[in-house]
């Protein structure tokens, strides 16, 4: 049996919502996306993470794309994504464990360690605001490293899902991290 063409996939998911449809599709683009990325912004995990935003980007607008276009569509928003990630690593800090915040402070002043630390405790705390479902998503990615599959798989929950519930809770610590410092 063939397999289905982009364009079918696409139009499966648009049309019946059909969820096999579109995990095919970002089965089907992982990697290559992944490589790009890698290729742009040399950083594994930043690859991973701003893959998933991709992910999460294709499925809100899925709808609007042409479905033959889909292919550049998807590295043309993976390019996008790849900027914002730059932009907001300037911005505001990366959610690190202890462990990893030791090791950077080695190399830091006294000053700036006291900071990340503080940056440490405040990104814990505001974690521990979120719902549990968006608390747990994104605990799962970046303290435990687990890939959005088996976050889905653990929760017993769809791909989207949990793509849905890590975006929107990263989003809000955003707008807190923003609000608090006045960005």
């Amino acid at each position: 049996m063939q397999e289905p063409t982009d364009a079918e996939l696409v139009r499966r998911f648009v049309q019946q919502r059909d969820a096999d449809a579109l995990e095919a599709l970002l089965r089907r683009y992982e990697q290559p996306l992944f490589r790009f990325l890698y290729g742009t912004l040399r950083d594994h995990h930043a690859a991973e993470d701003v893959l998933q935003e991709t992910f999460v980007q294709a499925m809100r607008q899925l709808e609007g794309v042409r479905p033959e276009a889909i292919r550049g569509w998807l590295f043309t928003v993976a390019y996008q994504q790849a900027v914002l990630w730059k932009r907001r690593c300037r911005r505001w800090p990366v959610l690190l464990d202890e462990e990893q915040q030791a090791r950077m402070a080695i190399d830091l002043t006294p000053r700036a360690a006291w900071e990340n630390a503080e940056q440490l405790v405040w990104v814990q705390q505001s974690l521990q605001q979120l719902p549990p479902a968006q608390q747990a998503a994104i605990v799962a990615r970046y303290y435990e490293g687990k890939k959005f599959r088996e976050i889905a798989a653990a929760c017993g929950c769809p791909l989207n899902t949990v793509l849905a519930r890590f975006h929107s809770g990263l989003q809000k610590l955003r707008q807190w991290w923003e609000k608090r410092h006045g960005e």
